[in-house]
């Protein structure tokens, strides 16, 4: 049996330390010096297009082809109802757990409201518009949501809000806009 000495100490290489006593990497100061301009072009290019718009997506304004303005209540049941903010007369009540997307996107628009102390008095304007868009505003805190976006199922369950009398079938056939 070997025995150690009793105040002897053991050096155990360094973790990530090259074997054999290699000489460190060194990467060339071009390659530090186009990395750092890449950085610096990224955040340029993020900085124009937040204060510049630059490579911002937009909307091309069209013409209304129909407009309502809604509100929306908590129904004593889980339901909504839908008022018409015109005539203030209850447009249509939608049953508790139906309408998944509609809740969806009021639950957004109104946390940006309760966020910026609106209250629910101010109605939101549901607007198709002559390119076939359809889209939910909130002028009270100028946001939107392109509800075409999102397919035929939450198209028809926002265009039923458009009509006098809900049902099946659209409340007015877009009209076709050739693509220029």
């Amino acid at each position: 049996m070997s025995q150690q000495q009793p105040n002897t100490i053991v050096f155990e290489p360094e973790p990530g330390e090259r074997p054999g006593g290699a000489p460190p990497l060194i990467v060339p100061k071009p390659a530090l010096q186009m990395a750092g301009l890449l950085i610096l072009t990224v955040f340029a290019l993020a900085i124009a297009a937040r204060f510049f718009g630059f490579g911002a997506f937009r909307e091309v304004p069209t013409t209304i082809l129909i407009e309502r303005a809604l509100r929306f209540e908590d129904a004593p049941n889980q339901g909504i109802t839908v008022i018409d903010a015109a005539t203030n007369t209850v447009a249509v009540v939608l049953a508790p757990g139906s309408n998944g997307f509609l809740r969806g996107a009021l639950r957004a628009l109104t946390r940006s409201r309760h966020a910026a102390g609106i209250g629910k008095s101010e109605p939101f304007r549901l607007v198709r518009y002559t390119d076939g868009r359809l889209v939910l505003h909130d002028d009270a805190t100028k946001q939107q949501i392109t509800i075409t976006s999102f397919g035929p199922t939450q198209i028809e369950s926002f265009d039923n809000l458009l009509k006098e009398k809900p049902g099946p079938g659209p409340t007015v056939a877009p009209p076709f806009v050739p693509v220029q």
